[in-house]
């Protein structure tokens, strides 16, 4: 098939797609699919998590809480955290979707969690656990159905569409809670993988559909129109000005925004905050391990742990609504200081309800309640504060580079999680790890009370430094 016969198959698919675009119940379906989407994207990420102390005693022949668990423990924790340098691929991979558009990534990313997760469950072994935890973890943070609502979704309707759909897939996650009281057995640790099944097919299922359902979103379909239906020398003068912004992209480098990060103080003291938020984050990572330590202890019965498992994902989504809220009410600096009380608070109170005999409901709300506020506070310095600080021609480059900051303070928590477990054994991760990441939550919401200024009312097209 020559280069013309392509392109004419493409123009007819990309005028069907325009047509499906304006059919009646064309946006209804695609929201009911992209809300799906964003639920397995959830349910992918909190996953592993959720039945990690299952997964260990299982792949490690072992039991909970003794030397030989946490040694297994501590050990997955550093060796995991060497996975994450996929995240190095991911700029590049999410510009694939740019030149060759949304809806096939979208399939990609859908399917792919679907296998990472099928790996897991079939892996009886560590070393195929990890391929799967990897595949796992390239897949859920590309959130290209995000992409697809903002370029689908009316203006007056994009902000609400988004927080609604995200509040649902937070929500979906009680499922996982629901899925261990019903699936596993505790005398039976292998009984883990029957957690995934339901998220599996989810996967697939919703990843086949998109290919029926999903047409290319309209922004990408009339750009890419324009390329194929113009001249020759239409294709060179639309080509010369696509190579200008790249061109004026690339000057603003890497090196070249970490200079100005670290240079302009406001966007230096706002990387700290993020940083040390970001090195606080780590005990989202053992919240199930710390939950266990209860039940060990008597402080949590089974039933209490799966109650606290199935509450605290509809406190999470109920809370980050009503944060998004706050921004705009309050202004950036005091919703970001309220939010990171929240987590404080939240973490202090749940690490108690680990530790001693606490009403599951209270240990719930506490976690959901403390993970809203963290990764609320969390989007708003990596995008929010940041766009607002930085002027128009470097913000691109720079929110991204903010988020590499904020992936060293990750990498780092993992690293100190799997240390801590493996001197101070897992029996003791709900004091230890309240002891390390409260301070870190101090320090970082004083910096920003005293350091970082308000960028509510910034015109983002004339921001001053």
């Amino acid at each position: 098939m020559n280069s013309r016969t392509r392109e004419q198959r493409e123009i007819a698919q990309l005028e069907k797609a325009q047509k499906f675009h304006k059919a009646k119940n064309y946006f209804i379906v695609l929201i009911i699919v992209l809300t799906v989407v964003y639920i397995v994207d959830e349910l992918a990420s909190n996953i592993r998590g959720t039945v990690a102390s299952f997964t260990i005693c299982d792949l490690f022949n072992t039991t909970f809480g003794t030397p030989e668990y946490d040694k297994a423990s501590g050990t997955l924790d550093l060796v995991t955290t060497a996975c994450y340098l996929i995240y190095l691929v991911s700029p590049f991979y999410k510009a694939l979707a740019d030149k060759y558009g949304r809806r096939l990534f979208l399939i990609i990313n859908t399917l792919g969690m679907g296998v990472g997760m099928l790996i897991s469950i079939i892996s009886h072994n560590i070393a195929l656990y990890l391929v799967g935890v990897v595949l796992m973890t390239f897949f859920t943070p590309n959130d290209v159905q995000v992409i697809y609502l903002m370029e689908c979704a009316p203006k007056q309707h994009r902000a609400k569409l988004c927080s609604i759909t995200k509040g649902i897939a937070l929500i979906s996650v009680s499922l996982l809670g629901l899925f261990v009281k019903l699936y596993v057995d505790r005398n039976n640790p292998g009984t883990w993988r029957n957690v995934y099944i339901i998220p599996i097919i989810l996967a697939f299922a919703v990843g086949i559909a998109a290919i029926f359902l999903v047409k290319e979103t309209p922004v990408f379909t009339k750009k890419r129109l324009e390329y194929l239906k113009a001249s020759e020398e239409e294709r060179k003068a639309l080509t010369a000005a696509d190579k200008a912004d790249a061109e004026k992209e690339q000057s603003v480098s890497v090196p070249a925004a970490f200079k100005f990060i670290f240079k302009n103080k406001q966007t230096r003291y706002i990387a700290i905050v993020a940083v040390l938020m970001a090195f606080a984050t780590g005990y989202t990572g053992k919240f199930q391990n710390m939950i266990e330590v209860g039940v060990a202890r008597g402080a949590i019965t089974t039933s209490g742990s799966e109650t606290i498992l199935m509450f605290y994902p509809l406190i999470n989504g109920v809370f980050t609504l009503i944060g998004g809220f706050l921004t705009d009410a309050l202004g950036r600096k005091k919703s970001a200081l309220i939010l990171g009380l929240w987590a404080a608070i939240g973490l202090g109170v749940f690490a108690w309800g680990c530790s001693a005999e606490l009403n599951p409901y209270i240990t719930g709300f506490a976690y959901g309640f403390s993970i809203a506020g963290l990764w609320s506070i969390s989007d708003m310095l990596y995008f929010v504060i940041t766009s607002e600080s930085t002027p128009t021609q470097i913000r691109a480059s720079v929110v991204g580079s903010m988020q590499l900051l904020g992936m060293v303070g990750t990498g780092l928590n993992m690293v100190y999680n799997g240390v801590v477990t493996l001197i101070a054994g897992s029996m003791n991760l709900p004091f230890v790890l309240t002891v390390s990441y409260l301070p870190l939550m101090a320090i970082s919401l004083l910096i920003m009370m005293w350091k970082v200024k308000e960028t509510k009312d910034v015109d983002l097209d004339n921001v001053v430094v």
